[in-house]
């Protein structure tokens, strides 16, 4: 005999799971976004860079390549090697952040 009667839900009702998963299926990766050509062109960065170019100047090893000027998918400035500076991941997520409109700062463009 079951401890609880069965849940009845609405047609359409997804579960917390699965709406998690139906999100990230249908949600493009960046590892879809930048193929080969960009992490070729990332690790020749970092191997010509390896130091973060932040404007900080912290010093510290590069582990990101960031685009100082957003691509926005135009595939002209996602490669440009002169758009590119190599960071730190805190580094990178501190511009991104100040940028974007993270932790409650307005958007910038």
């Amino acid at each position: 005999m079951p401890n609880r009667a069965p849940l009845h839900r609405a047609a359409g009702y997804l579960s917390s799971v699965e709406r998690r998963r139906q999100y990230d299926a249908a949600r493009l990766s960046p590892s879809r976004i930048y193929g080969q050509q960009w992490r070729r062109l990332r690790r020749l960065y970092l191997n010509a860079h390896p130091i973060c170019e932040c404007p900080d100047n912290c010093g510290r090893a590069a582990t990101v390549v960031d685009h100082r000027i957003p691509h926005n998918g135009d595939h002209a400035l996602m490669y440009a090697w002169e758009n590119l500076q190599a960071m730190t991941k805190p580094c990178h997520d501190k511009k991104t952040a100040a940028r974007d409109g993270g932790f409650g700062n307005p958007v910038r463009r």
